[in-house]
C-alpha cells in the first residue's frame, strides 16, 4: 500500500491519501512512495477584471482626480464647453457634484490626496502657479508653485506631505508641499510631460512613461529618483495610482486611444486584462492599486463620462506534480 510521504509542511509522518488543495496551505510538499511522484499546494494568482460602474455626470478628461475605488474625486479639466470647475464625488455607486474648483484648469500640473483632504497644482491655462486644498466640501486656494507646472504632471502623497513632478514648465522639478507652501526638491532624472504616476506617499513615488511615447519608469524615495525597469508599451497621458512599492496600477493611454493597463509589482510591470473603453488623460484612484481602482472620463474620440472598476479576484490554490523540469 503506497503512503504519502511528507516532505514539508505537515505534522505527521504519513498520510493515506494526497491532501486537497482545499487545504489553502502553500509550501505543502509529500512523496508518493510507491509512484514515486512528488507534489505539492502552489498559490494560483487571482485574474483582475474590469466591470461597468455609474458614468460621470458630466464628460470630460484631463482632470485633477484622486481617492480610491469607493472614495474618488474628479475636479476640474477640459469638455466642449473648454475648462471646467466641476467636482464630483464618488462613493462606490455613483458620482455627486459638490462644490467648484475656483479655478478652471486642465492638464493636471499635480494632484493628490484623499475624498476629504486633496490638492491639485498647476495646470493650464499656461503661466498658473495656483494651489487649491480641498477638505471634503470646499475648495481653498493655498500656496503658490515654486515653479509652472502644465501639461499634466503627477503627485503622490497627503495633504499635508506631497509631491509634484514631470509636466512642461520645469520637466524635471519635483516639488513638496507641506500643507501650505512648496519648496524643490530631487529632481528627475528624465524631464518629461503626460506622465502615469503611482505612490501614495511624498517619499515613494512612481513616475511612469510621458511625452513623447516613452517607457521610462522611476521611483523616488523622498530624496532622488532612480531608474527601474520600463513599462511594457511606451505612452503618455495614462490614469494611474497605487502603492510605488509594489501595487500601482496605470490604465490607459495614448498614441492612439489606448485599452492597454499594466501592474506594478515593486520589481516588473506586466500587462492585465484591458479597459472596456479606450482614451487618454483619464482619471484614476490615486490611494487604490492593483487590487481595487477605479478609471473614470478622459477623451477617445470625444470626451468620455464613462466610470470602470477593477477588481482583482483572490488567490486559489491547486495540487502541483513537480518535476525534474
Amino acid at each position: 500500500m503506497a503512503e504519502y510521504k511528507v516532505v514539508k509542511g505537515f505534522d505527521i509522518q504519513s498520510l493515506a491519501s494526497d491532501p486537497s488543495a482545499s487545504t489553502d496551505t502553500e509550501g505543502q510538499v509529500w512523496y508518493n512512495t510507491t509512484s514515486k511522484v512528488l507534489k505539492g499546494i502552489v498559490s494560483v494568482a487571482g485574474a483582475g477584471s474590469w466591470a461597468s460602474a455609474n458614468t460621470l455626470n458630466s464628460a470630460r478628461g484631463y482632470v485633477f482626480s484622486f481617492g480610491t475605488q469607493t472614495a474618488a474625486i474628479c475636479a476640474s479639466g477640459y469638455s466642449t464647453a473648454g475648462n471646467v470647475t466641476l467636482c464630483e464625488s464618488y462613493n462606490g455607486t455613483s458620482w455627486t457634484e459638490v462644490n467648484n474648483t475656483n479655478t478652471g484648469f486642465r492638464e493636471i500640473g499635480g494632484a493628490f490626496g484623499t475624498q476629504t483632504a486633496g490638492v491639485k497644482a498647476g495646470g493650464r491655462p499656461s503661466g498658473t502657479l495656483v494651489t487649491e486644498v480641498w477638505d471634503g466640501t470646499c475648495w481653498t486656494t493655498s500656496g503658490s508653485l515654486t515653479e509652472l507646472k502644465e501639461d499634466s504632471g503627477s503627485g503622490a502623497g497627503i495633504q499635508t506631505a506631497g509631491i509634484i513632478y514631470g509636466g512642461d514648465g520645469a520637466p524635471t522639478n519635483t516639488q513638496e508641499f507641506n500643507g501650505s507652501s512648496w519648496s524643490n526638491v530631487g529632481a528627475l532624472n528624465t524631464g518629461r510631460a503626460y506622465v502615469g504616476r503611482g505612490g501614495v506617499s511624498a517619499t515613494a513615488g512612481l513616475c511612469c512613461g510621458g511625452t513623447p511615447g516613452t517607457s521610462l519608469v522611476e521611483t523616488y524615495n523622498g530624496t532622488a529618483w532612480t531608474e527601474v525597469n520600463n513599462i511594457t508599451t511606451a505612452r503618455h497621458s495614462m490614469g494611474g495610482g497605487g502603492p510605488a512599492a509594489g501595487g500601482a496600477l496605470l490604465v490607459g493611454g495614448t498614441p492612439g486611444y489606448m485599452t492597454n493597463v499594466e501592474s506594478w509589482d515593486g520589481t516588473c510591470w506586466s500587462a492585465v486584462a484591458v479597459l472596456a473603453t479606450g482614451g487618454y488623460a483619464m482619471g484614476a484612484g490615486s490611494n487604490s492599486g492593483s487590487t481595487s481602482n477605479i478609471a473614470f472620463g478622459g477623451y477617445g474620440g470625444t470626451f468620455l463620462n464613462n466610470t470602470e472598476e477593477w477588481d482583482l479576484a483572490a488567490n486559489t490554490y491547486a495540487v502541483k506534480t513537480f518535476t525534474s523540469s
